[in-house]
């Protein structure tokens, strides 16, 4: 998962005129956030005078923490519960969830159809969270105690979920329901038939009762293997 934390650093400054536009300008080459271009537009955004008076700068003060505090902490959510995510699909990418030799009784297997309900629970959280950033956002800033100048806070939140790579998100959400769907599909027919398999041959498979049997189980072997390998792409490119 990428870091936006200096990417919403940059976007204060530019929204509020701040001296840290100046500060920013080298760390914005290093981001590849997909709205960063729509900040080099913001010319039209009046830098403070250099007279404004203590009472004024105190008030911008707390609009840039009141933002800035709402965003990070909403990124922040979102890059835990996707690293926790990500943690419980390589278990499940592990070779031995495809080898049902691997398990030691038909008990084995409820207690995997739990550990992948926990995962389609926690994916179903982390699209959550992005679905409901825009509305998170805006209750944020409103728990924030601090009145925000509504066309600043309009202007944040638009460069804010531009910074998002939604196209990918919205790839990999797809993909991981699958990933489940094929998993638990691979599970029921581990169950269903349960004894019917001997250990691998050469090719490393096992070795089943029938040629169906062997079919069935190679298909949704395949299936999840190709899912699996999409998945880690748009993962892979979440981070560029």
């Amino acid at each position: 998962m990428r870091s936006y934390s200096l990417y919403l650093q940059i976007v204060v400054g530019v929204l509020f005129g701040a001296n840290s536009v100046a500060e920013g300008q080298d760390a914005k080459s290093m981001l590849k956030a997909p709205a960063v271009s729509a900040m080099d537009h913001a010319s039209a955004t009046p830098t403070p005078s250099a007279t404004i008076s203590e009472a004024e700068k105190r008030v911008i003060d707390a609009e840039k923490t009141a933002v800035q505090g709402a965003a990070n902490k909403l990124c922040e959510q979102i890059q835990i519960q996707e690293n926790d995510l990500y943690h419980r699909l390589t278990f499940l990418e592990k070779p031995g969830r495809l080898d049902p030799n691997s398990y030691s009784s038909p008990d084995e297997i409820s207690q995997w159809r739990a550990l992948l309900q926990q995962f389609k629970d926690k994916a179903s959280q982390v699209d959550g969270l992005y679905r409901g950033l825009e509305k998170n956002f805006d209750a944020e800033v409103r728990n924030s105690k601090v009145t925000v100048d509504p066309v600043i806070v309009s202007r944040f939140k638009t460069i804010l979920l531009g910074a998002f790579p939604w196209d990918t998100i919205n790839r990999k959400s797809s993909l991981l329901t699958q990933y489940a769907e094929q998993h638990q599909k691979l599970l029921d027919f581990y169950q269903k038939n349960w004894g019917t398999w001997r250990p691998a041959g050469k090719d490393g498979k096992p070795v089943f009762e029938s040629a169906s049997l062997s079919t069935t189980y190679n298909k949704l072997r395949e299936d999840i293997v190709s899912t699996g390998h999409q998945v880690d792409q748009e993962y892979v490119a979440m981070t560029r």
